[in-house]
């Protein structure tokens, strides 16, 4: 019954199976209960959210703070309720395309190509059911959940994702087996792989960039970095937000351009270009970014 446990997800697939004609008023109405709960439960979370707004948003009030912290919570629910109400087979949402022209760029190419996405809209979702536009197999790493009942549900989920779409492959970052080896040989291979570089949990290396203007460092996972110094191959910003009630859209940027800080690429220079990058995308919709962990750091603490 934790945060992070089972019981809240099968109780909403038991809910959305039963009823799946719910009328909009009665859902909302649910959402909202269910998400003040969670808002005032979940003191950790919230703070970290309301810290990770105060620097993405250096002229936040105390109060919009609180509100914005809020609408986090309220857009994850939406996009959870959506995602389980796919799955369960109910047509439900549609989708928008922004950068249509990136994508073409990276399913007429047969060179290997990173996607750095992020944990905003239905990133999942959007991961199967976008998977067959690349015209190419789209590979994606996961972190397993933190308990085991939800990963049994989480596994489940995307086992049915892959069966349904061969052009989907999901590998799982676990500390025994040696996935960065893995997915350097996807990439020497040719293929194209997404992976999301917002947020540092567990074990994972972690690497903190600077932010230009501001007092605080962004911490992201060292990995994918490396795996761009390495393939060399061009990697594009990915991200998918909800843009109202069961609509969402797909966004395509241009591959980044890191400067070389010395005679080579290094996993820094991606790493400034990755966050100036994210902090432009968060400035307009930081409110749709579900990562419920301090991701800044001051720099105080680094020296």
């Amino acid at each position: 019954m934790g945060l992070f446990g089972d019981m809240p997800t099968r109780a909403m697939i038991w809910g959305l199976r039963t009823f799946p004609g719910m009328p909009r008023w009665v859902e909302a109405g649910l959402l909202y209960f269910f998400t003040t709960v969670v808002f005032i439960l979940a003191r950790q979370q919230r703070e970290s959210i309301r810290r990770n707004l105060y620097v993405i948003h250096d002229d936040l009030t105390f109060f919009e703070a609180y509100v914005w912290t809020f609408l986090v919570f309220r857009n994850f629910g939406w996009t959870y309720i959506d995602s389980l109400r796919t799955r369960l087979g109910q047509n439900v949402i549609e989708w928008d395309l922004e950068g249509g022209d990136v994508l073409e760029k990276i399913r007429s190419s047969k060179e290997a190509a990173l996607l750095f996405t992020t944990h905003t809209g239905n990133y999942d979702l959007a991961a199967a059911l976008f998977a067959p536009e690349f015209h190419r197999v789209l590979h994606t790493v996961r972190m397993p959940e933190r308990t085991k009942s939800l990963q049994e549900v989480r596994e489940k989920e995307l086992a049915n994702d892959t069966a349904t779409n061969p052009s989907l492959r999901v590998h799982y970052n676990k500390p025994d087996n040696f996935l960065g080896v893995e997915l350097a040989k996807l990439l020497s291979d040719g293929e194209l792989l997404a992976i999301q570089c917002d947020r540092v949990i567990g074990d994972v290396v972690e690497l903190a960039v600077p932010l230009e203007g501001r007092s605080a460092s962004l911490r992201v996972p060292k990995g994918p970095m490396t795996l761009a110094c390495f393939s060399k191959c061009p990697c594009y910003p990915l991200y998918v937000i909800r843009d109202g009630f069961r609509h969402y859209r797909v966004i395509f940027r241009p591959a980044l351009t890191p400067h070389p800080s010395g005679e080579r690429v290094r996993e820094a220079d991606y790493g400034k270009a990755w966050a100036s990058e994210l902090m432009n995308f968060l400035q307009a919709h930081s409110r749709e970014w579900f990562v419920f962990e301090d991701t800044f750091t001051p720099n105080s603490e680094l020296s």
